[in-house]
């Protein structure tokens, strides 16, 4: 079996990436200390697709 990535999985971790450490430098302790999430970065991110588990039926 084949476990390794897929290019587009490969791209996805960087996007991803990109995508926190340009976001959540300075905010990252603040959310950790309120248990909070900002909705802004919630919807951001669910515009970018991170949100959400996509499984083919087959």
């Amino acid at each position: 079996m084949d476990f390794e990535l897929t290019d587009e999985q490969k791209d996805i971790i960087r996007a991803a990436r990109a995508f926190a450490e340009g976001e959540f430098p300075e905010i990252a302790r603040e959310c950790d200390q309120k248990e909070e999430f900002p909705r802004h970065l919630w919807k951001k991110a669910c515009q970018l697709g991170f949100v959400g588990v996509f499984i083919k039926e087959d």
